[in-house]
């Protein structure tokens, strides 16, 4: 079921079976040479509408938000960042207003990784109120499938499943050389926020724009290998594993609880 598509009497009647309520969240930030900045909410949104074509009378598909918490990425124009507070705000918003509905159980489909502490924040307020929420992050998800799959920051991954969402957003044509900014010899940067130090990951804050002047970052996965059927192939992965996820959540007992 879509929520937005429900009259307010409809809505009333969603827990009269169990449901889970799926809402899809991302960001509108930049996403390296050739990645649109709505690449992080484009992802969830599909699979959500997927997932309702397969699974419609078990879930209750929320409206997409397409803002999220990306303070570090400002620097480069187009970016939106709403901060932790507002998104645990509307994060809080939403799972209220699915428990006035008898809709206990909740489902983060995620398209990015800043919204984590406030989806957490979320998840252990839905807790107390007798719920439980589980988040999908589709990235790490793929990446754990495949090692090939492993995904970056605006790279070849996730440039191929934006693609595969959107093929009239991503433009190969407009790459330009990607570019990181390594602390010291010895302090090399692996991604956003991590460096490499006698081979293992520290994370050291700084802005984007200081760190991957490009915009993409991550375990070598240039935006150059942008492939449509790839990210096809990665979004149908995805999108299966989490409609098998959502069966089983279904079979969970909520009433167990901590005494």
């Amino acid at each position: 079921m879509i929520l937005a598509s429900l009259t307010w009497s409809e809505a009333a009647k969603l827990g009269e079976r169990e449901r889970v309520a799926v809402l899809p969240l991302g960001s509108t930030e930049e996403h390296g040479p050739i990645g649109p900045l709505g690449t992080d909410f484009i992802i969830p949104d599909r699979m959500a509408a997927d997932i309702e074509s397969r699974i419609s009378d078990k879930v209750v598909i929320l409206p997409t938000l397409p803002y999220g918490v990306a303070p570090a990425l400002t620097s480069f124009p187009g970016t939106v960042d709403i901060g932790y507070e507002a998104m645990c705000s509307v994060l809080k918003a939403c799972v209220d207003t699915m428990l006035r509905c008898g809709v206990r159980r909740f489902l983060f489909l995620n398209g990015h990784g800043g919204n984590t502490a406030a989806i957490d924040t979320a998840g252990l307020y839905l807790y107390h109120k007798g719920g439980q929420a589980a988040e999908v992050d589709w990235w790490v998800l793929c990446g754990q499938m495949k090692q090939e799959w492993l995904c970056g920051h605006g790279g070849g991954i996730e440039s191929s499943v934006a693609k595969a969402v959107r093929p009239d957003w991503v433009h190969p044509g407009a790459l330009f050389e990607s570019q990181v900014v390594h602390l010291s010899d010895r302090l090399r940067n692996t991604h956003i926020h991590n460096v490499e130090f006698q081979g293992l990951s520290v994370k050291m804050i700084r802005d984007a724009a200081d760190s991957i002047p490009s915009g993409d970052a991550g375990y070598g996965d240039s935006p150059s290998r942008v492939d449509e059927q790839l990210g096809a192939e990665i979004l149908r992965a995805v999108t299966d594993y989490t409609v098998d996820f959502i069966e089983e959540f279904l079979t969970v007992n909520l009433s167990r609880r901590h005494s």
